[in-house]
């Protein structure tokens, strides 16, 4: 057989045996904008919420239906003796006759049957500026409740970024454990030569393999962080993502701080949907007092009466009119619900007060955090570099036997506390510019 078919007959072998799964356990990337855009179409919260919102669009719909006519159909069936009823049935049934006239009939009528259909047909002219009002409100209550989804959207994207950066710290926190590892065994590795050689106390050893078993300690640890932090992620995306990795992040986003203060108190929804919420009170305030105006509705009606069986017409006839309605509630409920939306509205106008302040609070703070989060990161890297320059000293003048093991590795303990410090700091860093783009409303700039 030539090596060219032997050659072509293992490579088919070899993809015949190749799991057709393979594709599929290899590990998908999920950038920082990809798991916001998967968070704001498939968070269950954010699913929950447009629901709210599409009820408020059916009540404003449904209000606007007070402007149309009503409808409404009627079957009543009565027997009766009582003289004035018997004789508008007969009368309405066209049942009346001469004899009926008579004053023993009249006055002591025998018992008779009617059944009356009805159709009647109302349509409100006036009712005091209420149907307006309700129109009004339905509007406003609509706006508030897109803008509460805003806001939950924000607070999702806040979520999903925190999320993701617990992904980041714990998947730095397994590479610095690892490289610990690596270097531990290297301490390790000296301490066991040396100790061979008789230049070493063997407790030396043992103080480099227990430090071996806390740096592994620390990744297995990091590991099942890592795990439980992709977890949450996947709550929040909604979507099944394991196996996945993430792309790595930048040191530290850059800021431009006086932009977000000047266009939070533009931009948050919750203020928003508190202004609408203020306004709405002044059309609620509206909807109470319209219980004490006057109220104007025009109404037509057609009946059909018959004696023996339901929408039988022995006689019909048809009615037309306007009707005034004037109610006036002697108990003052209606000036007193109407005096409790404006200190309902007193209210809202104080928290929006402080909502303001505390927005501006918020950007400031979420600065600060920023500011700080730049000092670590210098801080850490500063320490790092120096720490792995006194590891390396370290390492040589223990193998020179100058130093101890114990001293060897504390130098280590220092630069893994550095590294780790170095990715906290990151990870700050990036929180920071989270909880601003939170406090500024500013989470497109992500998408």
């Amino acid at each position: 057989m030539s090596p060219i078919i032997l050659f072509l007959f293992w490579f088919i072998l070899f993809s015949l045996q190749t799991p057709p799964s393979y594709s599929q356990t290899v590990a998908q990337t999920i950038s920082l904008k990809e798991a916001l855009r998967l968070a704001k179409e498939r968070n269950l919260e954010l699913k929950a919420q447009e629901r709210f919102v599409q009820a408020s669009q059916l009540e404003k719909e449904s209000a606007k239906g007070a402007y149309f006519p009503v409808f409404r159909f009627e079957e009543t069936y009565a027997k009766t003796d009582l003289p004035a009823n018997v004789f508008f049935y007969k009368l309405n049934q066209g049942k009346m006759e001469a004899k009926d006239f008579e004053v023993k009939r009249l006055n002591s009528p025998s018992s008779y049957e009617n059944f009356e259909t009805k159709f009647v047909l109302e349509l409100p002219i006036w009712l005091g500026g209420k149907i307006q009002a309700l129109n009004k409100l339905s509007e406003l209550r609509l706006l508030s409740t897109e803008s509460l989804k805003l806001r939950k959207t924000d607070e999702i994207l806040f979520e999903t970024y925190l999320a993701y950066l617990w992904i980041f710290l714990n998947k730095q926190a397994v590479k610095v454990a690892e490289t610990s590892i690596a270097e531990a065994e290297e301490h390790l590795r000296v301490a066991q030569a040396r100790f061979r050689a008789g230049l070493a106390l063997e407790a030396d050893v043992y103080r480099a393999e227990v430090y071996l078993a806390k740096a592994k300690e620390s990744r297995d640890v990091a590991i099942n962080n890592l795990n439980l932090a992709k977890r949450r992620l996947e709550v929040l995306v909604n979507t099944k993502l394991l196996p996945f990795d993430i792309e790595e992040l930048q040191a530290c986003p850059t800021v431009e701080e006086e932009k977000y203060l000047q266009i939070a108190l533009k931009k948050r929804p919750d203020l928003k949907a508190l202004d609408y919420e203020i306004k709405a009170l002044d059309e609620q305030r509206k909807v109470v007092l319209s219980e004490n105006l006057p109220q104007i509705s025009g109404f037509a009606e057609y009946s059909m009466n018959g004696r023996n069986y339901p929408f039988e017409n022995q006689g019909d006839g048809y009615t037309v009119g306007i009707k005034f309605v004037w109610r006036f509630d002697t108990g003052l409920t209606v000036l007193k619900k109407a005096s409790a939306t404006v200190e309902q509205k007193s209210a809202l106008l104080e928290r929006y007060k402080y909502l303001q302040d505390n927005i501006a609070l918020e950007v400031e703070s979420a600065i600060s955090d920023y500011r700080n989060a730049l000092t670590k990161l210098r801080s850490a890297e500063e320490r790092v570099k120096h720490a792995k320059e006194v590891v390396r000293v370290m390492q040589t003048r223990y193998s020179a036997g100058l130093v101890r093991m114990v001293d060897l590795l504390d130098s280590q303990t220092q630069l893994d506390l550095a590294r780790f410090e170095r990715i906290e700091a990151i990870k700050a860093c990036h929180e920071a510019f989270a909880k601003l783009l939170f406090a500024s409303s500013s989470f497109e700039e992500l998408l």
